[in-house]
């Protein structure tokens, strides 16, 4: 889902937090502790205009900040927490996808990591989705009171890879457990018959879909923890759409929308007020997060389809714009810019520069480094991009690729996880 944040984050000092003998005794230290960068493989380029320990050192600092604004323990039950994505303690499943991730990768550098991966499990757990209750309740307002409401797709496939991540990284087999009947419930209420995501457990009509929802670098990571060939056949199906739609709707840009429809049988941009905004068909704060998660995947397995994507894409960038600060925040299509575009935000800026990794532009690269590097926003903007600060992300235990094996040395190049 999309949301407008009024949240700002101050620069903090560099910060560098060891775990404790406490956590040793407890038997939770971390198999694969912060930073991880030196065992992990990826492709594509890496910015080279600084070292991989000033990259860690960023990480450790935006991490501290992050969570110091935006993680907040639970007015209803102790020891739970949630992530605060508004400033009124309102969550989103979204947003706890997000914190989940980072808790499970930032493990080793902050000995609060399992308590907080721990606490928002739990807290998410607490507020099932109506449509199918193995999924999360897509808002909880910040009184904690339960309105019942459906599940959104971004958030429950973040929190599916966290936990998968958590049995990587602390070896809990509950983890893995709940990883598993979470994954068959996505399977269930959120993929159709023909390979394609729904919105959410409520979207029952056929034929549509948000682009940034597929995150192919999760699904090849599902095909190979499962085995099963189901999630290679999602994989396939996301890519074959987002090629559609550039090579027909936008052959010269290559840019995707933020939804898109079944309209004679083909995949065609939403209609205006499709489902948010009189910008559901163009480049806007959904489709903004595409480059991210389709370059992840490129970067971290090499696929084919997500080099030609993200190729298409930042081709006409990088044609079009002097550089990433150039870049506004909406466009057609067709490259056009929308009302109301004319700002550079991290949300749109960021991403490129995981796609860039993958397509050759080390100057849009280094570019995008140095401005994410300075740059702190508001919720969504921040919660996009600290995942892929650093390459510290490791592989899960059956040793294949998992999730945010990419930017080996990007400071701030992309989501939130998701």
């Amino acid at each position: 889902m999309v949301f407008m944040k009024t949240i700002a984050l101050p620069l903090l000092a560099l910060v560098v937090v060891s775990l404790s003998p406490l956590i040793e005794a407890r038997g939770e230290v971390p198999k694969r502790p912060f930073p991880q960068a030196a065992f992990v493989n990826s492709t594509g380029l890496r910015p080279n205009t600084v070292s991989q320990s000033q990259m860690d050192a960023a990480v450790l600092s935006f991490w501290s900040t992050w969570k110091a604004k935006y993680l907040k323990p639970s007015v209803a039950v102790s020891g739970d927490y949630k992530v605060d994505y508004n400033n009124t303690g309102t969550t989103v499943s979204e947003a706890m996808g997000y914190g989940m991730l980072l808790s499970a990768y930032m493990a080793g550098a902050d000995p609060q990591a399992k308590t907080y991966f721990d606490g928002l499990n739990r807290f998410r757990k607490r507020y099932p989705s109506v449509g199918n209750p193995a999924l999360m309740n897509w808002r909880v307002f910040g009184n904690e009171v339960n309105t019942p409401s459906n599940c959104a797709t971004d958030g429950d496939l973040d929190i599916v890879m966290a936990l998968f991540l958590a049995h990587a990284q602390w070896g809990d087999a509950d983890y893995l457990g709940e990883a598993n009947t979470l994954l068959q419930a996505i399977r269930t209420s959120l993929v159709r018959a023909d390979d394609t995501l729904r919105l959410g457990d409520w979207d029952n009509v056929a034929g549509r879909t948000r682009p940034s929802d597929a995150m192919t670098a999760f699904f090849r990571s599902f095909y190979h923890i499962t085995g099963d060939s189901f999630w290679a056949s999602v994989e396939a199906k996301a890519y074959e759409i987002m090629e559609h739609l550039q090579t027909v709707h936008s052959p010269s840009t290559g840019i995707l929308p933020d939804f898109a429809m079944l309209s004679g049988g083909a995949w065609q941009p939403a209609n205006p007020y499709f489902l948010e905004s009189a910008n559901d068909g163009k480049y806007y704060y959904n489709a903004c997060r595409i480059p991210w998660r389709v370059g992840w995947a490129g970067v971290a397995f090499g696929t084919e389809a997500a080099q030609r994507i993200s190729q298409r894409f930042m081709d006409w960038v990088t044609t079009n714009h002097a550089a990433p600060v150039n870049f506004r925040a909406g466009y057609g299509l067709d490259g056009s810019n929308i009302s109301g575009n004319n700002y550079p935000t991290a949300a749109f800026i960021a991403p490129t520069g995981v796609a860039a990794m993958l397509t050759g532009h080390q100057s849009w690269l280094n570019a995008t480094f140095a401005d994410a590097s300075t740059r702190r926003e508001q919720y969504y903007e921040d919660s996009i991009l600290i995942p892929l600060m650093s390459g510290s992300f490791f592989r899960t235990q059956t040793g294949v690729s998992a999730h945010l094996e990419l930017c080996k040395h990007a400071l701030r190049l992309g989501v939130a996880g998701g």
